[in-house]
Parts: structure tokens; C-alpha cells; sequence
């Protein structure tokens, strides 16, 4: 069970007493409660029924006797310790028994300290002072720990939607040296996203995925223009070279150490594989090529069908499904098709909100 380090304590810490002799249990109580006025003290007759409590509970100092049936008190702590939730709350061990070797185990086991009965009130009071401020210190620690990697984290979200950003742009230069596509790198992000969900992906692939696959042609800024913006058949000799962009964008994203550029860099290279494996440029087939890719070849082609370019009308949506229906198993993965055809709603939300 993942509970809490501790239970943000401010103000209003947990204090457990585990003794089986009530009155023990009655003079911590009221140590405890003189040292800390605002402490929720739980008192246990039975270390069993501590453990069970602790179990789901953070607590910020322990109290417990030694010789308790059932459970002794090193037992105690060590089944404590072994919460990852308690591995740092102090505990201080109490005992009658003027045996070294207790002691020895009892510090061994996890304890932070050790006392012997009869108590010292004042001695009692200042050890238990003294514990529970150092607990107030670890908390705060964990706050501040927190707190700074919550800005660390932010502060690298920034960056890296002001990297995204940055190749977004160039992505759409080289898109528009081919054709004027438009809200076309827009609305493939936006596809994507809705076919990973409907795939049931995470929401961080989602999110990385809606970011990523706007850059899968950003290797065609090396595409002479001569060969990019031909209004012909290419030679086999300038296909050759067309191809390449695959690669080129691959090497362009590649190295980088964030799960964006590391899908973006795998759409780039993938995303005109087929699933027969006729595609390129690695000839992959089937469930090896990557699922961003496969996802990004359904919605590339949808759109591009759906969009009207200098050299044809827009298809209708109809068509166009048709069309992506007759391609699965060779170029499409098709249950990828199936899922993305299964509800036009949310297709036809996005081709209408970016034109």
C-alpha cells in the first residue's frame, strides 16, 4: 500500500504508545501529551493491532515497550521499518529489562532511541521533544524536496514545448515548400491523439504522440526543391533521393534524452513503413513497425485525402474511409483503421475546427 512519508504535519503530529500494562500506556499518554499539547495520541494494548493500524496510517513518533506478548517491541520495529512509510519516523524503545543485548537489537532493529523504565518524566519528555522536532524537520525536507522537483519538472515541460515549438515551425517550412497544406500539421497531431486514445494509450503517449507526429516530414528541408516541388513523375534516381527525408528527419531529432524527441525521431524514420512491408526505408512489416508510426500512417493519409490541394479537390469523408478500408493489411494496419473509422464525430470536429 503507498502511503504517505508522513502526513504533512504542521502542527498536529501521530503519536502511537504500544504497551500491554495500561498504565504504562496512561504516563506516555500524558508525557506525550504535556510535550505536544496538539499530538493525536493512539494508545495500543496490542502490537498487533498497532501494526495493523500503522499499516495504513503515517505516523510521526513511536512509543513502545519491549516485553509485550505476541510481538516484543524489536520485532515491533522491524515490521514498522519494513513500511516503506515508516523507514523514517523516530521510534524509541522502552523496557525494563537492564539487558545490553536488548538495547543492542532494539537499535539495530530501526530504533532511534532507547529508555528504561522506571522512567525519568523529564528525561521522557525532552527525548520525545527532541524526536519530534527532527520529525518536523523531515517533513519539511520532504516538502521542500518536493517542491523543487516540482519546479525542476516545470521548468523542463517549458523547455521542451518551447523545443517542440521551435521544430513545429520548421516542420511546417518544409511542409509548405511542397504544397500549402494548411492546418495540416495541426490536424495530424489532433488525429493522433484521438486514435491513441481510442487505442486506450496512456495520456502521456497521447500528449508526447500529439506533439511528436507534426514533425514526421521535418526531413524535407534537404529535399532539393527541384525534386520536391516537381510537378511530375520523379525519376527513379529522384525517388531515391525523395525517400530519404525518412532518414534525414530520423538523424535531425535523433539523440535527444526526452520522450518527445525520441517518438518524434521514430515517426520521422517509420511513418511510410507499410504493413505488408513494402514500404521505407527500413522494409519493416507487421507489429515491428512502431505504433506511432503505424498510427501516423492511418491519419496522414485520412487527411490528406480530406484536404484539398493545388493538384485535386478534397475528397468527402466518405471516400476517403473507403479508401483506408481497402488499404488495410497492406499499406495499414487494420485494426488501427478499424478504430479510428469506428466514430466520425470527433473526425469531422477536427477537419472543420482547422481547415
Amino acid at each position: 500500500m503507498n502511503i504517505n512519508s508522513g502526513n504533512d504535519w504542521k502542527g498536529a503530529p501521530t503519536i502511537i504508545i504500544v504497551d500491554d500494562q495500561a498504565t504504562n500506556r496512561h504516563l506516555l499518554a500524558e508525557i506525550s501529551s504535556n510535550t505536544c499539547p496538539q499530538a493525536n495520541i493512539l494508545p495500543f494494548e496490542d502490537p498487533v493491532a498497532a501494526l495493523s493500524y500503522a499499516n495504513t496510517h503515517p505516523i510521526d513518533l513511536v512509543l513502545t515497550d519491549y516485553r509485550m506478548p505476541r510481538m516484543n517491541g524489536v520485532m515491533l520495529i522491524k515490521a514498522l521499518r519494513s513500511l516503506e512509510h515508516l523507514a523514517e519516523p523516530p521510534i524509541i524503545c522502552i523496557t525494563a529489562v537492564d539487558d545490553l543485548a536488548v538495547r543492542y537489537d532494539a537499535l539495530d532493529a530501526g530504533a532511534n532511541d532507547y529508555l528504561s523504565h522506571p522512567l525519568d518524566y523529564r528525561e521522557c519528555a525532552a527525548r520525545c521533544r527532541n524526536l519530534l522536532n527532527l520529525r518536523r524537520f523531515q517533513l519539511a525536507t520532504l516538502r521542500h524536496a518536493g517542491e523543487l522537483e516540482h519546479r525542476v519538472e516545470q521548468v523542463i515541460q517549458d523547455l521542451q514545448k518551447e523545443k517542440m515549438e521551435t521544430l513545429f515551425r520548421l516542420a511546417k517550412v518544409a511542409e509548405q515548400r511542397d504544397i500549402d497544406t494548411g492546418a495540416h500539421l495541426s490536424r495530424i497531431g489532433r488525429y493522433s491523439a484521438l486514435l491513441s486514445r481510442r487505442l486506450g494509450c496512456s495520456e502521456a503517449f497521447t500528449a508526447v504522440l500529439e506533439m511528436a507526429a507534426p514533425l514526421h516530414d521535418i526531413g524535407k528541408v534537404a529535399i532539393p526543391d527541384q525534386i520536391l516541388l516537381a510537378r511530375r513523375s520523379l525519376t527513379p534516381e529522384e525517388w531515391t533521393v525523395m525517400k530519404t527525408h525518412t532518414v534525414i528527419g530520423h538523424a535531425m531529432l535523433s539523440g535527444g534524452h526526452t520522450e518527445h524527441m525520441r517518438v518524434a525521431a521514430e515517426i520521422a524514420r517509420s511513418h511510410h513503413e507499410k504493413f505488408d512491408g513494402s514500404g521505407y526505408p527500413d522494409g519493416l512489416s507487421g507489429q515491428d513497425i512502431p505504433l506511432s508510426a503505424r498510427i501516423l500512417a492511418v491519419v496522414d493519409v485520412y487527411d490528406a485525402l480530406t484536404s484539398r490541394r493545388p493538384y485535386k479537390e478534397a475528397w468527402t469523408h466518405e471516400k476517403a474511409q473507403d479508401y483506408l478500408r481497402q488499404q488495410t493489411g497492406s499499406h495499414m494496419d487494420s485494426e488501427l483503421v478499424k478504430v479510428f473509422l469506428a466514430d466520425l464525430t470527433g473526425l469531422t470536429e477536427i477537419s472543420t475546427s482547422l481547415p
